[in-house]
């Protein structure tokens, strides 16, 4: 993509000359874990707001591979605001699929980094020594962390391959009513498919592919003719199109939440309720104090409650009572269909 002004990016090896301070860092990993717009992200922010934790944001992924040399130089507000200054640059304001803020300081999915370095989102045993090196520099660059926390929807359904590789991880669970889960589904993926996404396209521009270049261009026409048929149809037609295949990405990954649930150890897993969170958050940051064995860092009651989401989609409506009824044959009991 054509950016208005180098940002100056880093290079790989920018930060080789203080990797030896990294070694004696030690790995705890919290994992969140959930659908894609399940609430993943305001839980995100919410602990780290809440716990001394060392998190992912936008200027860590960007950054990456200065973040050592920026802390101990000093120049850390330097890329930051250079950052800032990009999106703004580009017409970035929020993520387009909801109106979470874009800045410097928004959490953000270890998958993006992940796939830069290999051909996965999500870990793997080929790919989990370079998230070990995620874990350590996030807590090198933030003082006072104990922990880092982690989030990538993308990894829902693979907590026993990621215990197998950390196993002191604690794993954070979230649900939510799987209509809502749909509806939020099927709003982002009409989002992202009408109009330029000039911040997706930051995100993919550096995923390695194995052709390369040419692999990314080839993607990005395909989104571009994506784009230009979703104009055509329109928002009725296109929806109708989507909503199969969103219902069956939700049934899928709910399956996957389940399993997750029902393979890791009890100590190392807590689930929160969306809604609860949303309502009662000092109760549920208080629980989790106790199961991740951390002070607070600031009141949970400071917790800003999230606004009621748009509208669940007429046609949603019609589809939902066949849709819960599949989940309850597909989960069993796991699933309620009031």
């Amino acid at each position: 993509m054509k950016l208005p002004f180098d940002p100056n990016f880093p290079a790989l090896t920018d930060d080789a000359p203080y990797f030896d301070r990294l070694k004696n860092e030690p790995i705890r990993p919290i994992f969140i874990m959930g659908l894609h717009r399940s609430g993943t992200t305001f839980l995100y922010d919410s602990i780290a707001r809440c716990f001394p934790v060392a998190n992912l944001s936008l200027y860590h992924l960007f950054f990456y591979n200065r973040l050592l040399k920026n802390f101990h130089e000093g120049n850390e507000q330097r890329d930051r605001d250079i950052l800032n200054r990009l999106f703004r640059g580009l017409g970035i304001t929020n993520r387009k699929i909801d109106n979470v803020w874009v800045d410097d300081r928004m959490v953000e999915e270890y998958g993006w980094l992940l796939r830069q370095r290999s051909y996965r989102v999500s870990v793997q045993s080929s790919n989990s020594a370079f998230l070990a090196e995620i874990c350590r520099k996030l807590v090198h660059v933030t003082p006072g962390s104990q922990a880092a926390l982690l989030k990538n929807p993308w990894d829902t359904g693979n907590a026993k391959q990621i215990l197998q590789q950390f196993p002191n991880a604690k794993f954070i669970y979230i649900t939510r009513k799987p209509t809502y889960i749909l509806n939020s589904l099927i709003n982002a993926t009409l989002s992202l498919t009408s109009g330029s996404q000039p911040f997706q396209t930051l995100l993919v521009d550096d995923f390695k592919m194995p052709a390369g270049k040419l692999a990314m261009q080839v993607i990005y026409a395909g989104w571009a003719v994506v784009r230009g048929v979703r104009r055509l149809l329109g928002d009725r037609i296109s929806t109708e199109i989507i909503l199969p295949f969103a219902a069956f990405i939700v049934k899928n990954d709910l399956a996957a939440y389940y399993r997750d649930l029902a393979e890791l150890p009890k100590e190392s897993v807590f689930e929160v309720d969306y809604q609860k969170l949303n309502t009662q958050p000092k109760e549920i940051m208080g629980n989790l104090r106790d199961f991740l064995d951390l002070p607070f860092s600031c009141d949970p009651s400071e917790i800003v409650p999230k606004p009621r989401s748009g509208q669940i989609q007429e046609r949603l409506l019609s589809y939902e009572p066949r849709f819960m009824q599949r989940l309850k044959r597909s989960l069993g009991d796991k699933i309620s269909v009031d």
